[in-house]
């Protein structure tokens, strides 16, 4: 059991997300980097969807009820371990990447992340084992359902911890997470020939700017306007709701595109200009206000085999750390 004793905005417990569910209006939600998630709950020998927690703001405080083992990925927040009364420091500067024991009784302390507003990931071994709802973990918080009461974590809250599948990585082997570059590769949408030539250009050619109007559901973005043809703003020709996902990038009237993200709505009536291919949908979660974000565009083959490739690599992670794993 861990039990908060200090949380921040949106401190909320994600696991993969709700799949399958989008047809009756229900959001995917999850861990915004869902391939960090993955790596940790590997180093940790758990199931790789298990729930963990995602950290956007901070200082954050937990004590741990019970011996534990957890990985920190995404952002570096500072992280030390404190003693119960979470005044001396044992271990201080904790790594992203790798393994580290806490006792019962010993706090961990997450500060601001050394890039303000890029998220944080804590996994511990044997995950957040709050109840599954519609098959995820994840904490909707549109929808006030899954996660812990279906909310952000608050001080006095208390999270089961689950069983492991197979014993953690010995302490001294991490796994190097990726690096994010803020340069996104896109498919183009549905409605990309509805927008005139030079917004088809700077899509491309220019930077955007992420807003400080960013959250869970959608990145604003800030750069060139973005205009349809003449002939598309038609009263004949205009468009009707239709599905969206994670990724599309949608263009409001005022022309300043909006990227959605993890816990975007399950439908939409602005025109798509292009999508976020999936294999790049996880660095949303670090792109923060001011962040500049360029898109480079790729074919349906090519984003294909880029996602086959992340594929290949999280398949030799999972046999390398096989081989490695600590006694029982």
């Amino acid at each position: 059991m861990i039990e908060v004793l200090l949380s921040s905005p949106l401190l909320t417990i994600q696991d993969t997300g709700r799949l399958g569910w989008r047809h009756l209006g229900v959001p995917r939600c999850g861990m915004m980097d869902e391939l960090a998630l993955r790596q940790g709950n590997l180093l940790l020998g758990n199931d790789e969807h298990a729930a963990g927690l995602e950290v956007t703001s901070a200082p954050v405080l937990l004590r741990f009820l019970q011996d534990s083992a957890v990985v920190l990925m995404g952002a570096d927040m500072q992280a030390s371990i404190l003693d119960q009364d979470h005044k001396n420091t044992r271990l201080q500067g904790l790594l992203t990447g790798f393994v580290y024991q806490l006792a019962a009784g010993e706090c961990l302390r997450l500060q601001a992340a050394k890039t303000p507003g890029q998220r944080g990931l804590l996994m511990v071994r044997g995950g957040c084992d709050v109840p599954v709802v519609l098959g995820s973990r994840s904490t909707d918080l549109m929808s006030g359902f899954g996660g812990l009461n279906g909310q952000a974590l608050r001080a006095g809250d208390k999270i089961p911890i689950g069983q492991a599948s197979h014993t953690p990585i010995h302490l001294k082997t991490g796994v190097r997470q990726h690096s994010w570059n803020h340069k996104l590769r896109v498919l183009s949408g549905p409605d990309f020939t509805k927008f005139d030539q030079h917004s088809r250009h700077a899509l491309f050619e220019k930077s955007w700017m992420v807003t400080a109007q960013s959250n869970r559901m959608g990145l604003r973005l800030q750069g060139d306007s973005l205009q349809l043809n003449e002939s598309s703003d038609k009263p004949s020709t205009r468009l009707l709701s239709i599905g969206v996902l994670p990724g599309l990038i949608q263009v409001p009237p005022d022309g300043q595109p909006i990227l959605l993200a993890a816990d975007a709505q399950t439908t939409g009536g602005y025109p798509a200009i292009a999508s976020i291919i999936s294999s790049d949908l996880w660095q949303l979660a670090y792109m923060t206000n001011g962040t500049r974000v360029r898109f480079a565009e790729v074919s349906l083959a090519e984003a294909h085999g880029l996602a086959r490739h992340q594929q290949q690599q999280m398949n030799r992670l999972r046999d390398a750390l096989r081989l490695r794993r600590s006694p029982a």
